[in-house]
């Protein structure tokens, strides 16, 4: 009491603080948020997707007015609610299709992307910068992959194969019997209505969801133009990130009209060539001049191959246009012409579809259906040598990108056109592409810059694009080989007597012919899993065959030791305080057992650390694995090599081998899905969705539905409200306490909200941010986004050390920058406050900065945001290890930071910065 009567005699009172917690990627309810009952919890305000709660009758405590949970993990991972489990079974199913997209979309994000030019003010202008074009064409083939594999499933496998000689297969339902009179092409025409419709339902689902977030997005971008737009911020703080798509109409409509056009050129092709029987009979991808000019023996058939073709080429075109948004006029330029080419496609369709059922063009006595022989493997090649141009993006000397696309395109042509020689020749065409591929990764690797502080040393677009394209085919595969197996099951039943089975005669080789891509990818496949299983089980036996200590961060504590074993030195528990250079990280040989328990969790906990590294391996063995793939020479030298290993049958018996654990897998896949959608509502694989549609939609247009447009408006308009209450009798404050992927939404909610003003009340015209503080805990800011995403969380954007990747071998995979820190010592913060996230919250120049950041060395997810050292790191503090309020001691991991003694003292802290109204540290 005579505290607060002190406050008002000195004319200082304590200011009315909301804490907002955010929380992370495990999705934490709100009532394990405010650490109470869910019968205890009232709506503030929200809906479904996003809101904001509190305890009933809470009471002020530690500064604390009022402590809100703000809910946002069903804008990333719902899917399908509404519907019947049967409907969120097929809508479960579709969010499988979008993961190559979402990926594609992490690869635009990845690459060096400078602050935008001029007044960019709630406008959709935006520059892509270099790359950007290549990434869009990249997603546009990825479109095409998906349809060409559709196009094998309805078209070739169900529309032609399996209708011979007035048969169907049985294992399609009677419902398709009327179909067997029809001719090929009809039949074809009909089916190929199947792959149109489901890019139809991907550009329903990116629409819908693009049009849900957009309508409030548009509300936090009014008023935004009034204010003066700086040159070269940061991406997060530029007027209009948040605000505009940068991806839409144009780009959806051109993927569409793709999608039409890829099937109409498949159509016309099979159809051009039905009464050549010299070319291609035998499933040969193998192009000679010839076979080309007797497809003119159609010519209605051969020249709407080449209008599709032609459409296909100003698809792509247009689609690098849109890649940059320049002015209002160009943009509606862009829309005229997409839409042009949507309506030229549908009309192409429509008018093939109608001569296919008035000329009788015969059945093709059972070829193969033509279009798809090469068709996926010249898309794969092309998506691959675009993937690579992603490795020479970090240069920004053009002498080098301009060798690197000669070297690339050069590359592009010799794979592809290795397929029209004959003999050896075709070894000096692939030789040649792979040497081309080699000098671009030398002209890449050798760049003079320093990208130790990148992920994949500047690389990630290019692992980004290449893991897309392994996801694109893997699912591709899974679909073609999973149906071609469904279809050709023989119908026979075993003869069965009391406990005994005799199985039927073994099937004769298969009838249905799946495209060779789908089949090489499978042997693909399974040489890829298991070289990553051997990477994998020579990194756990390197790092799990013993105990070691890590340096462990100091932990403070409110009142003086007790006994309790959480409070005695890091030695005793089992780490370091300062790591020797020469020993770091020792082995600890025989542990005590309690000590036991902790060392081996740190241990499990670190293993997850080397993820990047082993999707690195990933990526390069996708690569050599796709340029296997996309040449027969080298797919037969490898055959021959089998055979004359292991004999005549060791070819097919791989790839049957292969092919079965495709199918399996596929299998797994669908049946997981489908249980997972018939008891809940939320997308599969949550935690990846959590990530990944973090970022607006900029690479692809189906990529899933950006959130953070959603939510980062949402909690600055909370935070706008409280500060800016006109019915507020004291100043006020915000902490917003985030976990995980919380911090990184709350550190773009406060760059975003750099530079606006308290727009009402006592504190009318202050910066928001200056009456805001972040308590952040279990963060990946440093470690990974700065990494990831240099252009958008990067270390200077932070306004942090870059930090060092993480070893795969090493004991303690950040070995490398722990040392280096506790041996250079913590560089000061960025005096920025115009710019960096460590500016706008006063680390530079406050004794009680307005940011604190909790780790643990127990936190498979958690890492420091500054630094490691204690030692002049204005940001970090440890935690304890053991989990709060357990009935039986535990250790904590990624979750129990709410509730331990570092987080209450943290928040104190930040209570007291929030607390002096000029803006000083107290004394």
């Amino acid at each position: 009491m005579f505290g607060s009567l002190f406050n008002v005699f000195s004319g200082r009172s304590d200011p009315d603080i909301l804490e907002i917690r955010i929380h992370g990627v495990q999705n934490t309810p709100p009532a394990e948020m405010l650490e109470t009952a869910p019968d205890k919890i009232e709506k503030v305000f929200g809906d479904d997707l996003g809101s904001f709660w509190r305890k009933r009758g809470e009471r002020p405590e530690r500064g604390i007015r009022s402590i809100e949970a703000f809910s946002w993990g069903a804008q990333a991972r719902t899917g399908g609610g509404a519907l019947a489990a049967i409907g969120r079974a097929f809508v479960h199913v579709g969010w499988f299709l979008l993961l190559p997209y979402a990926l594609a979309n992490l690869g635009y994000w990845t690459r060096r992307i400078d602050p935008q030019p001029g007044m960019t003010a709630g406008t959709p202008k935006w520059n892509g910068d270099f790359g950007a074009a290549t990434v869009r064409v990249f997603g546009l083939l990825l479109t095409l992959i998906a349809v060409a594999a559709f196009c094998s499933v309805a078209i070739d496998l169900v529309g032609i194969q399996c209708f011979r000689d007035g048969q169907v297969c049985a294992a399609l339902p009677s419902v398709f019997d009327g179909l067997v009179d029809l001719e090929r092409d009809r039949r074809a025409a009909l089916f190929g209505l199947a792959p149109i419709a489901t890019v139809v339902v991907l550009y329903v689902i990116a629409r819908r969801g693009r049009v849900a977030y957009e309508e409030r997005v548009k509300q936090f971008g009014t008023g935004l133009d009034l204010l003066e737009q700086e040159r070269n911020r940061p991406l997060l703080a530029t007027r209009g990130f948040w605000t505009e798509s940068r991806i839409g109409q144009t780009s959806e409509w051109l993927h569409v009209s793709g999608a039409i056009a890829l099937v109409l050129f498949l159509l016309a092709l099979d159809s051009a060539y039905l009464a050549v029987d010299d070319c291609w009979t035998d499933g040969s991808s193998s192009i000679t001049g010839e076979c080309l000019a007797a497809g003119f023996g159609n010519p209605v058939a051969a020249w709407f191959a080449i209008g599709a073709a032609a459409l296909l080429v100003v698809i792509v075109v247009l689609v690098a246009l849109a890649s940059h948004t320049t002015s209002d006029r160009r943009t509606t330029v862009k829309r005229m012409a997409s839409m042009t080419c949507l309506v030229a496609s549908i009309a192409g369709y429509g008018v093939w579809t109608w001569l296919a059922f008035r000329t009788t063009e015969g059945d093709g006595g059972g070829k193969v259906f033509l279009g798809l022989i090469g068709t996926p493997i010249a898309l794969i090649v092309l998506a691959l040598f675009l993937a690579l141009a992603g490795a020479g993006w970090k240069n920004r000397s053009w002498a080098r990108r301009v060798i690197s696309a000669i070297l690339l395109v050069g590359g592009a042509a010799l794979l592809l056109g290795s397929h029209a020689r004959d003999g050896d020749e075709r070894w000096l065409w692939v030789g040649g592409a792979a040497l081309c591929v080699l000098l671009h990764l030398v002209n890449a690797w050798t760049t003079p810059a320093n990208h130790r502080f990148q992920a994949w040393r500047g690389q990630g677009a290019a692992v980004a694009m290449l893991l897309a394209l392994f996801a694109s085919m893997a699912l591709s595969s899974l679909l073609v080989l999973g149906v071609a197996s469904w279809l050709g099951t023989s119908t026979d039943s075993a003869d069965t007597s009391y406990i005994w089975r005799t199985p039927p005669e073994p099937q004769p080789e298969l009838s249905l012919d799946v495209p060779d891509a789908y089949e090489r990818f499978a042997v693909v496949l399974t040489a890829i899993a298991v070289l990553m299983i051997v990477l994998i089980v020579a990194a756990l036996l390197v790092n799990m065959v013993r105990f070691v200590r890590f340096s462990l961060p100091a932990l403070a504590w409110s009142t003086p030791s007790d006994g309790d074993d959480e409070r005695a030195s890091a030695e005793e528990r089992g780490g370091l305080v300062t790591p020797d250079p020469t020993t770091y990280a020792p082995r600890y040989a025989v542990p005590e057992a309690r000590n036991r328990r902790r060392l081996t969790v740190r241990r499990s906990s670190h293993l997850l650390h080397r993820g990047e590294p082993l999707f690195g391996w990933l990526a390069v063995f996708a690569a050599i694995g796709f340029l296997s793939l996309s040449s027969a020479v080298v797919y037969e030298g490898l055959r021959a090599g089998a055979v004359s290993w292991f004999g005549e049958n060791a070819p097919a018996g791989i790839r049957a081998g292969s092919t079965a654990v495709l199918v399996a897998v596929a299998v797994a896949a669908v049946a997981a899905v489908v249980t997972h959608a018939a008891s809940s509502s939320e997308r599969p694989l949550g935690v990846f969705w959590d990530v990944v549609a973090f970022f607006p939609r900029a690479g692809h247009p189906f990529a899933p539905p950006c959130f953070g447009e959603r939510v980062v408006p949402e909690l600055a308009a909370r935070t706008r409200a409280w500060l800016g209450d006109p019915s507020a009798r004291r100043r006020r404050g915000v902490i917003l306490t985030a976990h995980s992927m919380g911090s990184t939404i709350s550190a773009a909610t406060l760059m975003a909200m750099r530079g606006d003003r308290v727009p009402a009340g006592i504190m009318a015209g202050e910066e928001l941010v200056d009456r805001t503080a972040l308590l952040s805990y279990g963060t990946q800011l440093r470690a990974y986004f700065s990494r990831f995403f240099p252009s958008v969380f990067g270390p200077d954007d932070l306004g942090v050390p870059g930090t060092r990747g993480p070893s795969l071998w090493r004991s303690d995979p950040w070995r490398s920058q722990v040392l280096a820190e506790f041996r250079d010592g913590l560089p000061a913060p960025k005096d920025d406050p115009a710019r960096s996230l460590t500016g706008i919250l006063g680390a530079h120049d406050r004794d009680v900065p307005r940011w604190r950041s909790l780790w643990r060395r127990t936190d498979y997810l958690g890492f420091p945001v500054f630094g490691y050292p204690a030692a002049d790191n204005p940001v970090d503090r440890g935690v304890t290890e053991s989990a709060p309020a357990s009935y039986l001691w535990r250790i904590a991991t990624h979750s129990d930071y709410l509730g331990t003694e570092q987080f209450l003292l943290a928040r104190d802290d930040l209570v007291e910065a929030l607390g002096d109204p000029a803006g000083d540290a107290p004394a």
